[in-house]
């Protein structure tokens, strides 16, 4: 089944949500500035790592969308629903994007397909709008760090392992097979995406052990870089 409808459904959700943060940033106007962009997360994962029930808590307790590498993609690969994200943006925001998404095709990365730029086009508006969880895709290599916070979740190999097996139903050897082909697809994407190297800690503010710490642990962590960032006032989306 396709996930369009539920796709367009949450862009329009965060259409209200915009609507309902520029009246009170009206409101406001002359008592506390607004921010350029953001806030927003970003949270690249290991895969078995706990990344995604983290981006989801995350999601749950600030009352913000939490788009995975799946709407990301689907959102991108639709051009109504990929226009209605990028219709948002401000002129101020297109220039450098423009200049970013230049250098990008400037640079001859060798299989780089249009999906990839169109991805980027549609974070970059999403982040610019801002109270929005962004997992995967590389968006801690593109977006100001002023904004919000780049999060990076790892966990040692065995514990890794062990959790694809277990949900995936899987033997450990295939769940092994699986991290694997995992890890190498997504530090592949990274390097011809960004030529970055995605286990340099240089592009994460946070890299969190879920093996070590607990979810609820990691929360906070992130929470309390977000509002040290941020501040509170423009955390949660109005209701």
């Amino acid at each position: 089944m396709s996930d369009l409808p539920m796709v367009e459904a949450l862009l329009e959700r965060q259409g209200r949500f915009r609507e309902l943060r520029r009246r009170l940033e009206a409101e406001r106007a002359g008592r506390l500035a607004a921010p350029s962009e953001g806030p927003w997360i970003s949270i690249s994962k290991q895969l078995g790592s706990g990344g995604i029930e983290l981006a989801r808590r995350l999601g749950h307790e600030l009352g913000w969308q939490v788009y995975d590498r799946e709407i990301l993609t689907t959102i991108a690969e639709n051009t109504h629903t990929r226009e209605a994200v990028l219709s948002q943006m401000d002129e101020k925001s297109v220039g450098p994007l423009t200049e970013y998404l230049r250098r990008l095709l400037d640079s001859s990365i060798p299989g780089q397909v249009p999906i990839m730029r169109e991805t980027v086009s549609v974070i970059w508006s999403l982040a610019k709008q801002g109270h929005a969880v962004i997992v995967g895709r590389g968006a801690n290599w593109f977006l100001s760090p002023k904004c919000g916070v780049r999060v990076r979740t790892i966990a040692p190999r065995e514990y890794r392992t062990a959790t694809v097996a277990r949900e995936a139903a899987i033997d450990l050897a295939e769940a092994k097979r699986t991290i694997n082909d995992d890890d190498r697809r997504r530090a592949d994407y990274i390097q011809r995406a960004y030529r970055q190297d995605i286990e340099n800690p240089e592009g994460y503010d946070v890299v969190l052990n879920l093996a070590v710490l607990d979810l609820d642990v990691a929360q906070e962590i992130v929470l309390t870089v977000l509002r040290r960032r941020i501040g509170d006032a423009w955390l949660r989306p109005v209701a």
